[in-house]
């Protein structure tokens, strides 16, 4: 039975709209919302515009209504998607759709190419290249934009993205997210060196590179448990405390036991990390290693070599600890970029992985911005005195204060050090 044999037929026809529907709307959402924001950076780049946030509307397609669809704004002129013209709310037509599918050969895997088919009829291929060409120029200055602000705490995490490179492989994806000091989200930036594994090394010449940016006088950094992670921050920022991420230690515990076991240690576990005291901590730590231990006698030997950094948070006022126990608020921000990436298998070229991590970053820095983390606000005086006892000078990062000598000192050597990383950069 050919195509235009089951388009004839009224029931499967339906059954073909309901079939595609399922497998594919969430797909066409992620990307024409990448689509979208990709326009708006050559709308702003033409009128010196600048973005200005997100509105929603429903949009029809062939399988089903796209609800809460994404539209980026801009803050001076009338900015819309090509795609979606103004009030239009459908998208293409089903004779369109099916028969597209079926040039792309009506699987799954090229869900990409089909939808990549219909939209390209719509643009010139002139301007398809401008895209692209002004997405990659505007990753190289947001990676390389000077960073003004102060941010007291800094979240590091990476994810895997697979990559051509002749041969295809899993390249890690290194990112600093921050929290800036008037407690709005923000991501710093983001680096695919092209390492096919996490690397404590890659992530110091990383960490190097934002402190060339200018990323100065952090008092937290929060990532996970990768052997190596804290001496990396520690050498760029010997000032700085780590916090290993308490949430990778507990997945890590519940793994190396049975699963009849898992449910119950989970509940013992959360007694240990929601203690109001490093001192309770450690007392609650205990009184779980003293039964568990008994059963699974190495379970919490990584515990005890990381007391100290599964503490830190301790050191900070109260009402901003739920925020920095863990790595979540990063974890989140790399969901997306996976919900967004997942039309892609296999990216042909670093810079096609490149272009969504930088899309979602601008998304998710806009979305960040109309929301401080809770509780920043009511410590925010605590943490500028923290800054000033640790680092010297008046809390503003202008350097002055009895205290600037001995950050002047460190900064000397650091700039040694930058400069042996920089000569080995890749």
């Amino acid at each position: 039975m050919n195509l235009q044999t089951i388009l004839s037929h009224p029931e499967k026809k339906k059954i073909l709209e309901n079939l595609l529907a399922e497998k594919i709307i969430g797909e066409v959402k992620n990307f024409l919302e990448t689509l979208a924001l990709a326009e708006r950076e050559i709308f702003c780049e033409e009128t010196k515009d600048v973005g200005n946030g997100f509105r929603t509307r429903s949009l029809d397609t062939p399988f089903g209504r796209i609800e809460n669809l994404k539209v980026p704004r801009t803050r001076y002129e009338n900015f819309s998607p090509f795609f979606l013209e103004p009030y239009k709310r459908s998208l293409f037509t089903l004779d369109e759709l099916i028969i597209a599918m079926y040039q792309g050969g009506c699987s799954q895997r090229d869900i990409a190419k089909t939808l990549t088919h219909l939209l390209e009829g719509r643009y010139t291929a002139s301007y398809v290249s401008r895209v692209v060409s002004v997405v990659e120029e505007k990753i190289k200055e947001f990676n390389e934009r000077k960073i003004k602000k102060w941010y007291p705490f800094v979240y590091l995490d990476g994810t895997y993205m697979k990559i051509r490179r002749d041969v295809v492989e899993g390249e890690v994806v290194y990112i600093a997210l921050g929290i800036d000091e008037d407690g709005y989200k923000e991501v710093i930036g983001f680096w695919i060196p092209g390492s096919d594994g996490e690397s404590a090394i890659l992530w110091k010449q990383f960490l190097y590179q934002l402190r060339e940016r200018g990323l100065k006088e952090p008092l937290l950094f929060i990532g996970d448990g990768l052997k190596g992670l804290k001496e990396a921050v520690k050498e760029v920022y010997p000032l700085a405390d780590f916090q290993s991420c308490i949430l990778h230690k507990v997945r890590g515990t519940l793994k190396r036991v049975r699963r009849r076991d898992r449910e119950a240690l989970a509940v013992d576990l959360k007694k240990i990390y929601r203690q109001n005291s490093r001192e309770r901590f450690i007392e609650a730590f205990k009184e779980v290693k003293g039964v568990w231990g008994k059963i699974y006698p190495l379970l919490f030997k990584g515990w005890e070599e990381d007391l100290e950094s599964l503490t830190s948070y301790f050191k900070y006022p109260e009402g901003i600890r739920r925020s920095i126990y863990t790595t979540n608020v990063v974890e989140r921000f790399i969901k997306e970029v996976k919900r967004r990436s997942k039309v892609v298998e296999v990216f042909p070229k670093p810079v096609s992985a490149e272009k969504v991590v930088y899309l979602v970053a601008v998304e998710m820095n806009e979305s960040y911005r109309r929301r401080k983390v809770k509780g920043f606000e009511e410590v925010r005086e605590e943490l500028m005195s923290m800054r000033r006892k640790r680092y010297g000078g008046n809390g503003r990062g202008d350097g002055g204060g009895d205290g600037g000598g001995k950050c002047e000192e460190v900064e000397d050597n650091l700039k040694l050090r930058c400069n042996k990383f920089y000569t080995h950069k890749s």
